[in-house]
């Protein structure tokens, strides 16, 4: 059978179910990875996630051709690309992960699958996670005590000797930056970033590597600075949403980790940090699922009681937010940092998002694209579903509005993270820059909003909803489903 692994965020030749059936089944195999305009083009799509795919592009074409596969690397239309290539190559089968993605991936793989059916060809699709298709809450939660595909053991590396060569002339090598550049006019003149996580299969198992034998054992506390974080974390999550890793091989990893640990002297240190790791880790999946559940989560509130909570949508908040000019020196610093490095802990994430529904009364669907862009690790269902819970329109999470000051205080209060991305505070005292909202400092724009007068005000309007029957019973409704 001649088939084709159509690589999609899995760029791993280690526990990559695709590879491993497809190499088993096929006669032939070819690798293929078509850079899609419209998912380029898309505004959640970013200079940041360009670099990370082209990087885990070319670390799989590497790995694969070490191993004697060649593969074929195109850009345009994926219907198109996939018709010129079954008039080169007749084949009987697509392999390619199972994808939770946004609304254009979501319709994008629906046209797929007409496409597959039009030209009888099977699409075999892996689920590489434990997120599930259909059913209600409790019928996933029955399948997840079953059988947890998170701790089953990772595949090893497939074996190709038995595979018939695939023709020379259908090879196509990866696009460079430039290439790929010239190709998307608003990434045109751009360079790469430095600053970012390399996103490779290599640099992945060194990452989980460094963290379970040295880092990781600062993770509990560590992880709530944005100080500390970037050393204290794992930082896997651009790995995982990218694929150069699978969760499985993580939980693997952790599990040799832990009985490592027995005789060791820090046991009890490690132990509590690599709990709450894993923790984190059971909770990924549980957000990507509900975006599988319901796919228009990035247009519409998953409790559609809260569909018609009044923003004013200020652009000029807007872009005051975007940029790190709103005048709290605490969000300020953490957006000025993801416009750099693209990462952000969870708590300053949260912090974020909690300050521009609340505080400048963005809605979560306008704050949803330019944040995505600027997340290295942008995983769409964790996201979607993590903006809706800041913004308090799931219904039934705790509602918490974060104070910059307090976070300031309690994370950064030597003023470390703020005076490094805000060099005009650097030379002002932590106690100044607590208070930097209030204040007229030379250089600094002062709080563009009162914070507590406004934040009141949208709480108000999320709770009246909230305590409404209809919102109550509409819920409930969704705590079956979800």
């Amino acid at each position: 059978m001649k088939s084709v692994w159509w690589i999609k965020r899995d760029f791993r030749i280690s526990d990559n179910q695709c590879l491993d059936e497809a190499s088993k089944q096929s006669s032939t195999l070819l690798p293929f990875f078509c850079w899609e305009p419209e998912i380029l083009n898309h505004g959640d799509y970013s200079l940041f996630h360009l670099q990370a795919q082209m990087e885990g592009v070319l670390g799989l074409y590497k790995s694969l051709k070490k191993r004697g596969l060649i593969s074929r690397v195109v850009m345009g239309n994926i219907v198109e690309q996939l018709e010129t290539l079954f008039k080169l190559y007749p084949f009987q089968a697509i392999y390619s992960h199972q994808e939770t993605g946004n609304l254009i991936s979501f319709n994008r793989d629906n046209t797929v699958r007409k496409w597959c059916i039009a030209r009888g060809i099977k699409w075999i699709e892996k689920n590489p996670s434990s997120v599930m298709r259909g059913g209600n809450a409790d019928q996933r939660r029955l399948k997840l005590r079953q059988s947890d595909f998170r701790k089953q053991k990772p595949l090893a590396i497939p074996v190709f000797e038995q595979l018939k060569s695939v023709p020379q002339p259908l090879a196509k090598a990866p696009l460079s930056w430039g290439e790929l550049t010239r190709a998307v006019p608003k990434f045109s003149g751009s360079n790469q970033n430095s600053s970012l996580v390399k996103v490779d299969e290599k640099s992945a198992l060194e990452t989980v590597a460094s963290f379970l034998e040295n880092r990781g054992i600062g993770y509990a506390g560590g992880i709530s600075s944005p100080n500390s974080a970037f050393e204290s974390g794992s930082r896997l999550s651009s790995h995982l949403a990218w694929g150069t890793i699978s969760l499985r091989s993580v939980f693997d990893q952790l599990d040799k980790r832990r009985v490592e640990l027995k005789d060791d002297h820090d046991r009890s240190q490690w132990n509590r940090s690599l709990r709450a790791f894993e923790s984190r880790l059971f909770w990924r999946d549980h957000f990507i699922q509900r975006l599988e559940a319901f796919p228009e989560l990035e247009n519409k509130a998953l409790n559609s009681a809260y569909a018609d909570l009044i923003y004013e949508d200020d652009l000029s908040n807007l872009d005051a937010w975007v940029n790190g000019r709103t005048g709290y020196p605490m969000v300020d610093a953490c957006m000025r940092c993801l416009q750099e490095c693209g990462f952000l802990n969870f708590r300053m994430r949260a912090m974020v998002v909690s300050f521009a529904c609340y505080g400048l009364h963005l809605s979560w669907k306008t704050i949803h694209e330019p944040l995505a862009g600027m997340f290295h690790d942008y995983e769409p269902g964790i996201h979607l579903s993590q903006l809706q819970m800041q913004a308090g329109v799931i219904g039934f999470n705790a509602i918490r509005v974060y104070s910059p000051r307090k976070q300031f205080l309690d994370h950064d209060p030597n003023a470390l993270f703020v005076r490094k991305w805000i060099p005009e505070l650097r030379d002002k005292t932590p106690a100044e820059i607590a208070h930097a909202d209030e204040s007229f400092i030379d250089g600094y724009i002062p709080g563009i909003v009162n914070l507590k007068d406004r934040s009141q005000e949208m709480k108000n309007r999320v709770f009246a909803i909230r305590k409404s029957a209809s919102a109550k019973k509409t819920t409930q409704k969704m705590l079956k489903l979800h």
